[in-house]
Parts: C-alpha cells; sequence; structure tokens
C-alpha cells in the first residue's frame, strides 16, 4: 500500500516527536505529491495517536484521537504553558463543579495573572479548586467559585478566554 501523508504528533514548542499516547500538534508530510510538497506541515490541531495496529475492518493506517484544542490556544503564565482544555478537564474531575468557567488573564507590567472564576454546586470551595488545579497545571491561581448560573454566558460558543490589558 502507497501511503499519500506521513502523519506525526510532535511537541508544539521543539517540534520533536512525541510518543505514542501523549498529546502533542499534529503535522503533514505528503509523500507522492510533486508540483506542491508539503513537509512538516504543522496544523497547530492538538491531538494523539490512539494505535498503529490494524484494526478488525481491515484499515492498516494511523489512528488519532479527535482534535482535543489548537496550539494557537495555548497560554503561558508564569512560565508555565497550559491549554484551556487541561483547565476544563481539572475542572471536571473536582465533584460538584459544574460546565461553565471563565479564565481571566490580566497583564500589568509584562506580568500575566490568571484567575480562573467557576460555577459550583453548594460545598465546594476556592481552596479545592485552586489547590487541585495547582496539582494538575503546575501554578497556582487566583479564583473563586460562583453559585450555578451566575457566571456570565455568550451568545453562541462559549467564551472561555478574557484577556484584560491594565
Amino acid at each position: 500500500m502507497v501511503y499519500q501523508y506521513i502523519t506525526e504528533i510532535v511537541d508544539p514548542v521543539t517540534g520533536a516527536p512525541v510518543p505514542d499516547g501523549e498529546y502533542g500538534e499534529v503535522v503533514f508530510t505528503s509523500v507522492t505529491r510533486e508540483a506542491m510538497p508539503i513537509i512538516r506541515y504543522r496544523t497547530h490541531d492538538i491531538s494523539r495517536i490512539l494505535s498503529r495496529e490494524k484494526c478488525s475492518c481491515g484499515r492498516t493506517s494511523l489512528r488519532i484521537d479527535r482534535i482535543t484544542g489548537r496550539t494557537d490556544d495555548m497560554l503561558i503564565v508564569k512560565g508555565v504553558n497550559f491549554y484551556p482544555r487541561q483547565v476544563e478537564q481539572a475542572l471536571m474531575e473536582i465533584p460538584g463543579v459544574k460546565d461553565e468557567f471563565q479564565i481571566i488573564l490580566e497583564e500589568e507590567n509584562g506580568m500575566t495573572d490568571v484567575t480562573i472564576n467557576v460555577e459550583a454546586e453548594p460545598g465546594v470551595t476556592g481552596h479545592m479548586v485552586a489547590k487541585h488545579l495547582r496539582e494538575r497545571l503546575g501554578f497556582l491561581p487566583k479564583g473563586d467559585v460562583f453559585p450555578v448560573g451566575t457566571l456570565p454566558r455568550s451568545e453562541g460558543k462559549a467564551k472561555r478566554v478574557i484577556r484584560k490589558k491594565a
């Protein structure tokens, strides 16, 4: 079988391939195109390799997971790189925390502070949320817990990241 493209998952910062199962940026290289070859085309999509094994249906190509985010969504706070999707995943692990949250970035004098506000049921404290986020993200964000239905909603697609300049 002749493959048309080589698919790689690479570290978005270094461009080095990551091990199967780890998330990274999807990169394509065309094998058969002559007039306009594509060499290590960076899609900015985040995914991971699920399997290189032959499928029971007979498919022999690489299988990747669904796209979970984009590299241009990456946020850098206090030297830590993270994605809004990582915040969402960490928040959903806390019992009582609901789907609505905000990541507020405030830039002042070249420094970026992050505040993560969440909606949660009674009994969930800001300390619980902050501790879990520090364990998962590697830094301690500011933030607060709000009753369900009180955070502002946006029309259409949820606006999770809000940037404020001083």
